[in-house]
């Protein structure tokens, strides 16, 4: 669980753990996928999904620059919250209102070749084909083309209800090279200036 000590905001607070949460799903995942062969997680192609993290309805929007490896994932609850996950660096960023209010980071382990061997069952989530697979505790449905659709393990569910397959503004994904980077507690900050 994050909580800042400057935010008072419970809204904001609450964001924060949701990202939390879903950064722990992601992390536990990636690591078991990279241990396979098959196809890439997350695919080749830039995205956007929206989804709802079945913990209260959340919703989610994840965006993904695939020339960079970079997740985006933003709490669609008016709070401002957003993570950014570096998937070939391994780093993490939150922003808190697009970095305004605060960045805070931690160093994660790099995900290296991100291929997998999927599953046979298929089904149909937000209007793609998808196969499922349960890797390292977590049940996951990914498309044809390795975005994962449907991400179960825990108290964290979460599952995309949108999915467009179109270019990302590069300019998302990234942070002002003098922004003062913060670290989540517990962890180890990435350098201030870390290029996103």
């Amino acid at each position: 669980m994050l909580v800042f000590s400057h935010d008072s905001n419970d809204r904001k607070a609450q964001a924060l753990r949701i990202l939390a949460v879903l950064l722990a799903l992601l992390s536990g995942m990636l690591i078991a996928f990279a241990q396979g062969a098959g196809f890439n997680l997350f695919g080749n192609r830039d995205f956007e999904m929206d989804g709802v993290q079945d913990e209260g309805g959340k919703m989610m929007r994840m965006r993904y620059l695939a020339e960079r490896r970079i997740l985006r994932i933003e709490a669609l609850d008016g709070s401002g919250q957003v993570m950014l996950r570096d998937l070939a660096k391994g780093d993490v960023l939150i922003l808190v209102q697009e970095g305004r209010q605060g960045i805070y980071g931690s160093r994660g382990r790099p995900i290296i070749g991100m291929a997998i061997v999927p599953g046979e069952a298929m089904r149909e989530v937000a209007g793609e084909t998808c196969r499922e697979a349960r890797v390292n505790g977590a049940n996951v449905c990914l498309s044809n083309d390795g975005i994962p659709l449907v991400m179960e393990e825990g108290g964290a569910p979460f599952r995309a209800i949108r999915l467009l397959r179109q270019a990302q503004n590069p300019a998302l994904f990234t942070v002002p090279k003098d922004a003062k980077i913060q670290p989540m507690p517990g962890s180890k900050a990435p350098e201030p200036g870390v290029p996103f």
